[in-house]
């Protein structure tokens, strides 16, 4: 994974979110609308560090929405038959913050930790959405640190785009220092930090966590190679290598994949080799989805019929 010094000093910046902003692709899937009635599906999505040519965490920027992802997952549970709405944000510890690489407002952690609380009061006598969390490089480690902290919120899938650690302390120690201590609820600081699971100690970026239904990984290519659709470079020196596993160390729930032809950047765009494999997937749970919904049906209608 090392490559010799001065290349990969040039290549990180280049591979932590890949490339300067291309034009945002117009989104069709609905936004998230706690005003509304509850959908079927909730996607929450955190993108991860911005590449060259920017100041992180400043100039962080949702692009898993602007690029046409979050579209990607969603139009496969709408091809199903659910109503799905999304929301976005940046890798960055603010609520809200201007990048300026983009020019556009964004969104970042602590408006993710608002509206994730607002699942468990919001569309009061209706069925509750199935929540997915998906994230790419730091945004994994922003998502499963959620997961880890709000253990009552069931978390239907939760996919790991590359998920990375790096600069995970220079980008965001200084404001997440800043937050309240609450003992009851670790901070954001410890996402990346280790944990021991019996034999093994992993990164919390590595942890299934028991709220945590199913869980999709995917990890960019280790070795040179002609690159995919999803585009990137031939060289890959940023890269995911520990497979995820639960707090007992079992994989119970979980799938990899390790893509041949991909770098960490290109794992994230919606016509990757890596999205394909995750929209193929997602496509077998939901037939499981759908049998769980109509058992969960029949069940109901013969205790109104017991009454």
């Amino acid at each position: 994974m090392r490559a010799p010094l001065p290349c990969a000093l040039l290549a990180v910046p280049l591979l932590l979110a890949g490339c300067i902003p291309a034009a945002a692709v117009p989104t069709h899937t609905a936004a998230l609308d706690f005003g509304g009635s509850a959908p079927d599906v909730v996607i929450f999505a955190m993108s991860g560090r911005c590449g060259t040519g920017c100041a992180a965490p400043r100039d962080n920027w949702d692009y898993l929405t602007a690029r046409g992802t979050v579209d990607r997952l969603a139009d496969v549970f709408a091809a199903a038959g659910y109503r799905v709405e999304a929301a976005g944000y940046a890798s960055n510890a603010a609520p809200a913050f201007s990048s300026r690489l983009t020019h556009t407002p964004q969104r970042g952690y602590a408006a993710l930790e608002a509206d994730y609380a607002r699942l468990q009061t919001a569309w009061p006598g209706q069925p509750r959405p199935r929540v997915v969390l998906l994230g790419h490089s730091q945004g994994v480690a922003w998502l499963h640190h959620l997961a880890r902290v709000t253990p009552e919120q069931p978390v239907a899938l939760q996919i790991d785009l590359d998920g990375i650690c790096a600069a995970w302390v220079s980008d965001h120690g200084a404001a997440l220092a800043s937050w309240p201590q609450d003992p009851a609820r670790p901070s954001p600081l410890e996402a990346c930090s280790l944990f021991r699971l019996g034999s093994r100690t992993l990164r919390g970026k590595d942890i299934v966590w028991p709220n945590v239904a199913r869980n999709l990984e995917v990890q960019s290519k280790r070795l040179p190679s002609l690159t995919g659709a999803g585009g990137g470079f031939a060289f890959n020196y940023l890269f995911e290598v520990t497979p995820n596993a639960r707090v007992d160390g079992s994989v119970a729930g979980t799938e990899r994949f390790v893509s041949a032809r991909e770098d960490h950047s290109a794992v994230s765009y919606p016509n990757s080799d890596s999205l394909r494999w995750v929209s193929e997937h997602v496509t077998e749970l939901t037939v499981d989805w759908k049998r769980a919904d109509l058992a969960r049906l029949a069940s109901f209608s013969s205790s109104a019929t017991v009454r």
